[in-house]
């Protein structure tokens, strides 16, 4: 039978009761053998009490955090969960939610919490279903600790390679080399194929390669080994979403967020989804969550901005538009999103503006010079227009749908604006 492993009590004092409580509560564990608790109210007179802490920090397996406001608050608790961090590598870290307070935002969130789903105790009805949940939770991670202890060493050298070679794919990735990594996953799952990531990595490859299907079969391969894995679901979701299979994406970036509630990707994902459906005020709940969770999220900004101008609010759209730029001067799809704002604002030379930045941090993309020419038409810059549209054009986009879908046919734009368009031009935007 295999040694108890060591369980190190982090908890304010305001928490004596709670810390009592949870080791009445693995009783029942510390008679089996499973595990032993140490804690500070161990420390006997004459002992050095720094020194006490450090050394139990040090040779314990898991450390227990009792999580409330005051914890969040003491400089003693961090103390140690930055010491365990630094001085013990293999030590597992269990946040105890006891009440709501700010945790999400602290080091802690890193860490999957009891009892499940981060319900504080004392919001169980009765408290004692909570902290059974909290022991059966840490009954499972001790159970899970020792078999990986126990597994015979030449597993553990076998798994050890694999994980090398997933390394490998992913520098590989790093690379652009998408096939190579490919192939290198695969190998590294050969040796392993138990190893999560490397199918989660290689489903993201795959998308790379557009081989959706080969992807979505990878994901399933993940969750089905790690069913608590909200990137993956978050991963699956993106697929999904470029299959067109709007509502299965929304459905994983629902668990995404389930398992992860401060997921801000997936809340930025799900947004988009919801902005392909036409629900614009569930995309911009979604949008906004996930600036609150990341406040430098640049792309969440442009994406607001793109629900805003869709319901009209253009004013708020170049808001956001220029907050993602702020955030991010290299992101082209905000200055083309603004350009659009301002033509749509009438504000043709400030449009124009955005788009001539577009276009400079990226040369090769086809709707700015689109959406630049169809400004210049507003101008009557006859000859800048049409070399946009053309340069649009040769690059492969639609320009004529794009036109209609604008502005409904050439006569409408004459119309609407005062102009009459010469006659090659308006061959360029009208069906044959």
């Amino acid at each position: 039978m295999s040694k108890p492993l060591k369980g190190f009590i982090t908890y304010s004092h305001k928490d004596q009761k709670a810390k009592d409580e949870l080791i009445t509560r693995l009783a029942v564990m510390v008679q089996q053998g499973e595990i032993e608790t140490w804690h500070d109210g161990e420390i006997t007179a004459g002992d050095k009490w720094y020194e006490d802490i450090s050394s139990n920090l040090a040779e314990s397996d898991i450390l227990l955090y009792l999580v409330s406001a005051t914890s969040l608050a003491s400089k003693n608790c961090n103390k140690e969960l930055a010491e365990a961090l630094n001085v013990n590598a293999k030590i597992r870290v269990i946040p105890i939610i006891l009440e709501s307070c700010d945790w999400l935002k602290h080091e802690l969130s890193d860490f999957q919490a009891l009892p499940d789903k981060g319900l504080p105790i004392n919001e169980w009805q009765p408290e004692d279903k909570g902290w059974q949940n909290v022991v059966e939770g840490i009954r499972k991670a001790v159970d899970k600790m020792q078999t990986q202890m126990d597994a015979p060493s030449e597993a553990s050298e076998k798994d050890l390679r694999a994980e090398l070679v997933f390394q490998q794919g992913n520098v590989l990735m790093m690379l652009g080399q998408i096939d190579r990594a490919i192939e290198t996953y695969s190998h590294s799952i050969h040796l392993n194929p138990n190893l999560t990531e490397a199918y989660n990595n290689r489903g993201i490859a795959y998308h790379d390669k557009d081989e959706v299907d080969r992807a979505i079969e990878d994901f399933a391969k993940a969750i089905e080994l790690k069913p608590d894995y909200a990137e993956v679901y978050n991963n699956r979701g993106i697929v999904y979403g470029t299959k067109g299979e709007v509502d299965c994406a929304i459905e994983d970036f629902n668990k995404a967020i389930e398992l992860r509630p401060d997921y801000a990707n997936a809340y930025y994902n799900r947004g988009i989804a919801y902005g392909t459906k036409g629900e614009v005020d569930c995309a911009i709940k979604d949008y906004n969550k996930a600036i609150e969770l990341k406040p430098d999220y640049a792309n969440a900004y442009n994406n607001r901005g793109v629900a805003y101008h869709d319901k009209d609010e253009v004013d708020r759209a170049i808001e956001d538009y220029t907050k993602a730029i702020q955030l991010n001067p290299n992101l082209t799809e905000a200055y083309n999103n603004s350009g659009n704002a301002y033509v749509k604002k009438g504000e043709i030379d400030r449009a124009i503006g955005d788009f001539n930045k577009a276009i400079g941090l990226n040369p090769e993309f086809a709707l700015a010079y689109y959406n630049r020419g169809a400004a210049w038409l507003r101008l009557r810059e006859w000859e800048r227009a049409k070399s946009d549209l053309t340069i649009a054009r040769d690059m492969g986009m639609n320009i004529i749908t794009l036109f209609r879908n604008d502005y409904e046919s050439v006569e409408s734009f004459e119309g609407r604006n005062g102009v009459q368009l010469p006659k090659d031009i308006a061959a360029m935007l009208t069906l044959p």
